[in-house]
């Protein structure tokens, strides 16, 4: 079983992280500004 952080998810301006496990969303998890602006440098998409 693989964990994979499928992207930044943005709601009413708060960042959430979305988890996936066999390509289904398990969770969404809330994160700071600076938390998403540093993972989407690093290469996580942002959720469309």
């Amino acid at each position: 079983m693989f964990i994979f952080v499928r992207c930044v998810l943005f709601v009413n301006g708060q960042p959430f992280l979305v988890v996936s496990v066999a390509g289904i969303e398990i969770a969404r998890l809330e994160i700071s500004l600076q938390v998403a602006l540093t993972l989407i440098a690093l290469g996580i998409p942002i959720c469309s």
